[in-house]
């Protein structure tokens, strides 16, 4: 990106929380689009109406070229705004979006400024306050409808505004005077609402984070909860195969009796530290419920490896009540289609976990390698991984 685009970005775009700035864009944008429309059509309505009472002695140019300008600006924006630019799939574009639309909208601005102020000079008398008043009514209809840009909502308000009151004060008459108070001041109080909008926007955003945040994390452990792990496996979906790590600390309820369950919580947050960080591209770490966790993810970046890893680092880690922790791994591959198919890899990767506490613990076994056919302790395969075995 050339430093002219970082200009017109860092402008267009102001600086804003890192966790939202993307769903303030997204948001900026659509409601851009959605209200510059109607903002376009009645620009395009008005415009003949300015023209009628323009005199012939304003000239051609402000009489006939200015307004045609105008009129082929707003019918320029209508037709744009008709394409459907999916922002919320392609952020990248309502990124693209607001900083075309503060550039439209300078555009837009000159025009109507240059036409106000020549047809203001052209036209004696009281009837001339009729062209600052349509101006600023404009402005401050297209400042609310950008208000979601605020270099583009501040661009509008001083050049349609400020010149056109500085040429009221100059002309020496109370009545002009006056009335370039009055607009001035009613670009002000609609510079503060704008402001008032544009924290209201981002405090809601903020807290729809928070809520997601916590609708889908673990309070304790910050890990994804069951909920935002299922939500995972469907984004990985489709035919290319997954595999399931599930994980289950030895003895846990051992800890809890014997330090108390404020030291099985650090145990717990140290235990969680350690499987998140094999976490990243195309795998998260989840905590599934008590002291059950899991690792899911593709099979290429989730190798069957981690599991012997992930337990050597456990067994060997120091741990906040000053003892040995370890944990049993089951492991499983399979498709993530739809519904049935995670939960066929959850008792899957479940057997192999109870096979693992079965043999001794502090180990991992393979789903490949257990007779599973043969195993009594199977479950149905439509048993809900909601309600998994005590396998302490």
């Amino acid at each position: 990106m050339s430093r002219f685009s970082n200009f017109l970005r860092d402008v267009a775009i102001p600086d804003l929380p890192h966790d939202v700035r993307v769903d303030y864009v997204v948001a900026a944008a659509s409601q851009v689009q959605k209200q510059a429309r109607m903002l376009f059509v009645a620009l395009l309505i008005t415009t003949p109406f300015a023209v009628m009472i323009t005199p012939e002695s304003a000239g051609p140019f402000v009489k006939w070229v200015l307004p045609v300008a105008m009129a082929l600006y707003c019918l320029t924006g209508i037709v744009q705004l008709r394409k459907d630019n999916q922002f919320a799939t392609k952020p990248w574009r309502a990124e693209k979006f607001i900083i075309e639309s503060w550039l439209s909208s300078l555009i837009g601005a000159l025009i109507c400024t240059v036409w106000t102020i020549a047809a203001f000079l052209s036209v004696e008398g009281t009837e001339r306050l009729h062209f600052p008043v349509m101006l600023v009514m404009g402005s401050l209809a297209t400042a609310y409808c950008v208000a979601s840009i605020r270099a583009a909502a501040a661009m509008h308000l001083l050049i349609d505004i400020v010149p056109i009151s500085a040429l009221l004060i100059f002309t020496g008459s109370v009545l002009d005077i006056a009335a370039a108070v009055s607009l001035g001041l009613a670009g002000l109080f609609q510079w503060r609402m704008i402001n008032v909008h544009h924290n209201q926007v981002v405090e809601l955003l903020l807290l729809k984070r928070k809520s997601q945040t916590l609708a889908l994390t673990d309070p304790l452990t910050g890990l994804l909860n069951r909920r935002a792990l299922l939500d995972f496996a469907e984004a990985l979906g489709g035919d290319a195969p997954s595999r399931l790590l599930l994980i289950d600390i030895d003895r846990f309820k051992t800890i809890n009796d014997t330090h108390g369950h404020d030291m099985g919580d650090t145990v717990l947050q140290e235990v969680a530290r350690l499987i998140d960080s094999h976490a990243g591209n195309n795998v998260s770490s989840a905590r599934l419920g008590g002291e059950e966790f899991a690792l899911l993810g593709t099979r290429e970046d989730l190798p069957a490896g981690k599991a012997a890893q992930l337990l050597a680092e456990i067994r060997e880690a120091a741990m906040p009540h000053g003892g040995q922790v370890t944990v049993s791994i089951g492991i499983a591959e399979g498709t993530l289609e739809d519904d049935r198919a995670w939960r066929t890899l959850y008792r899957v990767a479940d057997d192999a976990l109870y096979e693992a506490k079965r043999q001794g613990r502090d180990r991992f076994v393979h789903a490949g390698d257990l007779e599973t056919a043969a195993d009594p302790r199977r479950r149905s395969e439509d048993a809900s991984p909601e309600t998994p075995r005590n396998v302490a």
